[in-house]
């Protein structure tokens, strides 16, 4: 499994070397920023409706495969704020419910095909949070997008945590 990872990264790395990296994003995937979720909802020919939680209208669209790492995603807009600002795709490792093969070195995959996309980081930063979970953070700027990815996994278990990365609107 691993051979095929890092042979599949390798592809990734070749196929986008020397592509021009974004001087700015406006969303993710078919997710413009500003968008309605009825919109987003018409995008993706998602039939369920939409949810309301703490002053969030939250959708959940489709799992994706992102540098053949398997992701939920869900977009949000909030209440009162112009669309949707917030799209945010996650992967757990460790649990029944896990995608197979699942796992923490799924965070590095990420970070080498989104640093292939969009260069280097702003900021990188590692730290212990509750229960002495290690705390990896990955962050990119542009002038209408932030792009935090975030690995938070347990010490004693180190099989078992989660992966989330956040597309977010900036000035909204």
């Amino acid at each position: 499994m691993r051979r095929f990872r890092f042979a599949a990264l390798a592809l990734l790395s070749f196929a986008l070397y020397g592509q021009p990296k974004p001087q700015d994003i406006t969303g993710w995937d078919k997710i413009h920023w500003g968008m309605t979720v009825a919109e987003a909802r018409s995008a993706y020919a998602i039939d369920a409706q939409p949810e309301t939680h703490d002053d969030w209208t939250l959708l959940q669209l489709k799992p994706v495969k992102m540098a053949g790492v398997e992701m939920g995603v869900q977009v949000g807009a909030k209440n009162g704020a112009n669309g949707i600002t917030l799209a945010r795709l996650w992967s757990y490792f460790g649990l029944a419910t896990s995608a197979p093969g699942a796992s923490a070195q799924d965070f590095d995959t990420l970070r080498a095909a989104l640093i292939q996309k969009y260069g280097d980081p702003a900021k990188e930063e590692s730290k212990r949070g509750e229960n002495f979970r290690l705390i990896k953070t990955v962050l990119w700027t542009f002038p209408s997008t932030s792009v935090l990815m975030t690995l938070e996994q347990s010490s004693p278990l180190p099989n078992l945590g989660n992966i989330i990365l956040d597309f977010t609107a900036t000035g909204q």
